[in-house]
């Protein structure tokens, strides 16, 4: 986990009982995996940072069901050198289910506020396009979409329907197999289905915010990615050799691999051969 997560979180970030910032930061850079999602984490840790955006986890009571919510209050502060009020807007995102895809959701809220961008427009017709007699191929995402972006917004007011499928469309993203190992299926899955919304996050939305982010903070997300991305293919091959051992080797892991030598020896040209696969590819 980065340290840098850590530290920019640590002032910003309460608890309501025990004390949970680890999973916490954990979960935040777990959702860096998803490149889409770059933009908007570094947007977060600037607004964090610059101390415009705080974090509450709170634990849920009886039968309450809301599982998180983004806030925005309007505070009058007296500026003594001007000798007046001037109006200041304090923002909050309070989680009461500390998980990726309740993170994923409110940030989102969070984000779409800071972008200042109006959904009734492109993002309309995005999503339009992507939902309206359309269903994926498979069978986990139909239902989840039918889950959280048809009967969900049966609760929901008219008036809410497009920033409540702009979050939902974060949070499918979330729960995907690249952030979730149970997931049940890929990233590229709901992708390729929502086509046109993930073009307008990637052509428009997220330039719209870019500018608003802290450059040092990009540069060191970027450095933290590249981590991510390692302890991926290691995760990988891991797989790959266990899978092999169940289904097609013979004997057990510790018959075939007879020490750790071995599987470093395994990983590095596994490793290898990842690399240079990854240089033919077009930047």
């Amino acid at each position: 986990m980065s340290e840098l997560i850590k530290d920019i979180f640590a002032p910003q970030l309460e608890f309501e009982g025990t004390d949970n910032s680890l999973k916490f930061n954990k979960l935040f850079c777990d959702l860096y995996r998803i490149e889409l999602f770059k933009d908007g984490l570094d947007l977060i840790l600037t607004k964090v940072l610059e101390r415009d955006l705080k974090f509450e986890v709170r634990i849920i009571k009886g039968w309450d069901t809301n599982v998180g919510c983004y806030l925005t209050e309007q505070e009058k502060v007296f500026n003594k050198l001007l000798g007046s009020f001037s109006t200041k807007i304090k923002k909050k995102i309070i989680l009461r289910n500390l998980a990726c895809n309740v993170m994923a959701h409110e940030m989102a809220h969070a984000l779409e506020f800071e972008s200042a961008i109006s959904l009734g427009e492109e993002f309309r017709v995005a999503i339009g396009l992507d939902m309206k007699n359309r269903w994926p191929q498979s069978v986990t995402l139909k239902a989840q979409i039918q889950r959280l972006m048809v009967d969900a917004l049966k609760t929901y007011k008219p008036q809410q329907f497009l920033s409540e499928l702009f979050a939902r469309y974060f949070e499918l993203l979330s729960i995907s197999r690249d952030v979730v190992l149970t997931g049940e299926f890929t990233t590229a899955e709901v992708m390729d289905h929502f086509v046109n919304t993930t073009k307008f996050i990637r052509e428009i939305f997220n330039p719209a915010i870019r500018s608003k982010i802290d450059w040092n903070i990009s540069e060191e997300t970027n450095q933290m990615i590249e981590s991510i991305k390692l302890s991926e293919l290691q995760q990988k091959f891991q797989e790959k050799i266990e899978s092999f051992h169940k289904y097609g080797g013979s004997g057990g892991w510790a018959k075939n691999v007879r020490s750790n030598a071995s599987y470093q020896l395994g990983w590095k040209k596994f490793e290898a051969i990842e690399g240079a696969n990854n240089k033919t590819l077009p930047k």
